[in-house]
């Protein structure tokens, strides 16, 4: 693999030396743009001497066209390993062809190694609803959440049910902000009162009937692999779910996803 010098990036963790071994599946999204492409690709190999991987050209899982991904592009990147799920963020160094042990030719992108790989257990993905007790606060934005009154909220809220994967987000069904498949929103909830809001992108992804007057919007969480300024962390929504998830009742609900 032809490549530039880079530094080379440690420590190298497990889950990466698993997955280059394997040739492991890959999740992509862009970062940190205000859209976001779901795309699918596959570890290919290392140039470990300048801390770099190479993986195969990013496809849509919708059969659209990728879109041009140019050198120092910001992605972020996921695999499963057993049961847990290991992400990362990573920069496009170049674009390249490749021979792959095959002996085909591929299109490939070199990405700069990651100094650490986040690893979550997948049992954070399943939902786990907030009892009928406890009232979480939610809002979407259009862009960021204003903090000079110009802009304002397109709907708000109580969560109905939470996973590192998204939110349903229950509302009045004269609220529904008619949001595109696919559009990206602010999320922010209120964990608790007079405490600091967690903030995240998010992408719609559907709306159903929660009741006669009632929505539900659903909303994936994206771009949560790379650490961003007045986002929240995947740790921070991690704490929040095990918090719901050690709440009496939930064992039935967790046990049944």
């Amino acid at each position: 693999m032809n490549t530039p010098p880079s530094p080379i990036v440690q420590p190298r963790t497990n889950a990466l030396d698993w997955a280059l071994k394997n040739e492991a599946a890959l999740s992509i999204c862009l970062l940190p743009e205000n859209r976001y492409n779901n795309m699918r690709s596959q570890f290919v190999g290392r140039d470990a001497d300048h801390g770099l991987l190479q993986i195969l050209y990013p496809i849509c899982g919708d059969h659209q066209a990728p879109p041009e991904i140019a050198t120092g592009t910001e992605l972020g990147l996921s695999f499963r390993r057993g049961h847990k799920k290991c992400m990362f963020a990573s920069s496009v160094v170049t674009r390249q062809s490749a021979q792959l042990n095959d002996g085909t030719a591929a299109d490939t992108l070199v990405i700069r190694a990651p100094g650490e790989v986040r690893e979550m257990q997948r049992r954070l993905y399943q939902r786990v609803t907030v009892p009928d007790d406890r009232l979480v606060p939610c809002k979407l934005w259009q862009g960021e959440p204003s903090k000079n009154g110009v802009a304002w909220p397109i709907c708000a809220g109580r969560i109905n049910n939470l996973s590192l994967g998204g939110v349903l987000l229950d509302i009045r069904a004269e609220h529904n902000p008619r949001l595109t498949v696919g559009e990206i929103v602010g999320v922010e909830i209120t964990v608790r009162p007079n405490q600091p809001s967690l903030m995240a992108d998010g992408q719609y992804r559907h709306c159903s009937l929660m009741g006669t007057d009632r929505l539900g919007i659903g909303i994936q969480f994206v771009g949560l692999e790379k650490e961003t300024a007045g986002r929240a962390t995947l740790t921070q929504i991690a704490e929040f779910i095990r918090e719901l998830r050690r709440h009496p009742g939930q064992q039935r609900d967790t046990n049944n996803e």
